[in-house]
């Protein structure tokens, strides 16, 4: 690798059947021709059916990770998926505050999408909100921004005051996703200091493996590559839209998103 290359930065669990985290990320980082480094948050063992378990890496692990990328690669932009744990989120905020990281996403990942499995532990909401705090775009879906923001959100104006909520705590901006928005069909709410983007998309009566994961890491490659917020949210909606359509059997359980398109 040449001195210089750009990085991605991917702070996440890793999922063994390979559809979803950090795996699925290192494609998506490919796709987009920037080097995939990773901070390893935790370990789960999963397939398309569901979570079996999770083992948590020690959160000062996960800040030498962390700093061992910053201190030597050009880290163009930080992708978060899953962190588990109160303490790993407060050690990820320090370290990217410390590093002054750009073009943080945050995928505030707390479930699982083929069993509904908890992939964050009790009591750990509140340092989440740190993480906010540090990131670019925070890409909670309905439930996720409920928690965060302590809004229920169920028409336009509480999702604009739950994304309010977390761009006070410093969010720079706010990607509310799968808001129901008319029969058959969902949309992408992005909130900025400038008001807010609609992204429109038929309902799909079935579910994917690592569409959340696909959408968050496109969306900071693109940030990374020097593009405008809601210019790579665009490339990433249609990305994850043809990542789903064309999506894969790979297990007994839900398809996977084909990140090969």
């Amino acid at each position: 690798m040449k001195m210089g290359e750009k990085t991605i930065l991917i702070i996440a669990a890793t999922s063994s059947d390979g559809c979803a985290g950090a795996l699925l990320d290192s494609v998506v980082a490919a796709r987009f021709k920037l080097i995939p480094a990773c901070a390893v948050t935790a370990v789960t063992a999963q397939n398309t059916r569901g979570v079996v378990g999770v083992h948590q890496v020690p959160p000062a692990e996960v800040k030498k990770q962390i700093d061992a990328v910053f201190s030597d690669l050009d880290v163009a932009a930080v992708k978060i998926g899953m962190l588990w744990s109160k303490k790993t989120a407060l050690e990820v905020a320090r370290a990217l505050g410390e590093w002054g990281a750009l073009n943080v996403v945050f995928d505030p990942v707390m479930s699982a999408q083929a069993d509904g499995s908890k992939l964050v532990e009790e009591g750990s909401v509140d340092a989440f909100r740190a993480v906010a705090a540090i990131s670019d775009i925070v890409t909670p879906n309905m439930e996720e921004i409920k928690a965060l923001s302590g809004i229920s959100v169920k028409s336009e104006e509480t999702a604009c005051r739950a994304a309010w909520e977390l761009m006070e705590l410093g969010a720079q901006s706010v990607m509310l996703k799968s808001y129901p928005w008319k029969k058959g069909w969902l949309a992408d709410l992005v909130f900025t200091d400038e008001g807010f983007a609609l992204f429109k998309k038929k309902r799909i009566a079935s579910s994917s493996h690592g569409g959340g994961c696909l959408l968050s890491t496109t969306i900071a490659c693109c940030m990374g590559r020097g593009m405008e917020l809601l210019d790579s949210v665009s490339i990433a909606e249609a990305y994850v839209e043809d990542a789903i359509k064309k999506g894969v059997k790979v297990g007994r359980g839900i398809r996977a998103v084909n990140p090969y398109v």
